[in-house]
């Protein structure tokens, strides 16, 4: 399978036990990868009732878990602004380290955390867990396969709920997350660098603040990656009944479309030739997509004939290029497990990347710190950059 290595299980000292954190950790527990060896929070109880129920050591503070023989891996699943410091102090204690996104609250301070990495020969990374979604990974394929032409612009719509960020969380204080593009929309900038192929560049944003408090809960960036253009809106503010994320993809002959922030379906609509439609009827009969490192999304998966050409009605042309077309079509495919099921195995997937260059200093993981610090240039400068509104 895919990405398989075979390995003693590596180490994990796990900082910040919270919601996200447990999350994490029930993940690694299913892992041949990865053992939990360590738990530190700034909640003891909460890491010492986390320890007992992964048998792991527990960790009044983070200089006790540095000390943990055991731990080769840190995992920092804390608030953003702890990730730079933090990491810097896991260098220096010779540990390898593993980032929540962002990886760190500016681009400055990631620079710094990957030149002591290379400096102390360790590995750095984060969890860019939409890298080992599986419709992504589907999406990246179709666009490489040109079966729509080429990609022409990208747009995502996030539209997320508030109802668990009340007006004091750490979320909305610019100086612990970072804000909107930094904390979440990371995420998005670097998902599209894989879609596109191509760094990006922020052009242009606006930021929205919310009466009275003026928490900022809606942002809109564009931005450009190579000669596609992409634009990102993200809002905070809706319950989570309604939450709706959607990302299209614009190509030549007909638009692909992303569904769901932790995805679990994809739609492709479009006009395509013999060729094309011949490899959208391989896609359709797939029982499952890969995600990496030896893990597996069971899907399902329809292809629809809208339309059919004969004849001169075959002949088409967009950008001044004439083209030959012999079916207009509607590929659909969703995955058969629910969305948290999906997000663990794709953390799973991260992880057993990230450790697989841990064991292997001649293998290159999928999230370089290349990509991190593109992907952190474009939110910040997202961030910092943006037009204030109220």
């Amino acid at each position: 399978m895919e990405g398989v290595v075979t390995m003693q299980p590596v180490g994990i000292g796990v900082v910040g036990a919270g919601g996200f954190g447990a999350f994490a950790m029930a993940a690694f527990q299913e892992m041949p990868e990865v053992r939990v060896v360590a738990v530190q929070d700034a909640d003891p109880a909460r890491a010492r009732s986390a320890a007992e129920a992964h048998g792991a050591r527990f960790c009044e503070t983070y200089e006790n878990l540095l000390a943990v023989p055991e731990v080769e891996v840190v995992y920092l699943a804390t608030p953003p602004a702890h990730h730079g410091p933090a990491a810097l102090q896991a260098l220096e204690a010779g540990r390898h380290v593993w980032v929540e996104k962002p990886f760190a609250l500016t681009p400055e301070e990631a620079e710094a955390v990957v030149r002591l990495a290379r400096e102390r020969g360790l590995r750095v990374g984060t969890n860019y867990v939409l890298r080992f979604n599986p419709i992504y990974r589907l999406a990246r394929e179709l666009l490489e396969s040109r079966v729509l032409g080429e990609l022409r612009e990208m747009t995502l719509e996030n539209c997320a709920t508030d109802e668990k960020l009340p007006p004091d969380h750490w979320f909305w204080d610019l100086q612990v997350s970072g804000g909107i593009f930094v904390e979440h929309g990371v995420h998005f900038f670097d998902i599209a660098g894989v879609l596109s192929g191509a760094q990006g560049e922020w052009t242009y944003s606006q930021v929205w603040a919310r009466p009275p408090h003026g928490n900022l809960d809606r942002v809109l960036a564009v931005t450009r990656y190579g000669s596609v253009p992409a634009f990102f809106y993200h809002s905070f503010d809706r319950p989570y009944r309604v939450e709706r994320t959607e990302f299209r993809l614009a190509c030549d002959l007909g638009d692909i479309t992303v569904h769901g922030w932790m995805p679990l379906a994809l739609t492709l609509e479009g006009a395509v030739d013999r060729e094309g439609l011949a490899r959208l009827e391989e896609v359709a009969a797939r029982p499952a997509l890969e995600m990496g490192s030896g893990r597996r999304a069971p899907v399902q998966a329809t292809l629809a004939f809208l339309d059919g050409y004969e004849g001169e009605a075959r002949r088409c042309q967009g950008r001044w290029i004439d083209r030959e077309v012999t079916h207009r079509v509607r590929l659909t495919v969703a995955c058969r497990e629910e969305k948290m099921v999906v997000y663990g195995r794709a953390i799973q997937a991260g992880a057993a990347d990230f450790v697989r260059a841990v064991r292997d200093p001649g293998y290159q993981p999928l999230v370089t710190p290349e990509a991190i610090l593109a992907s952190l240039r474009v939110a910040h400068d997202a961030a910092t950059r943006a037009v204030r509104l109220v």
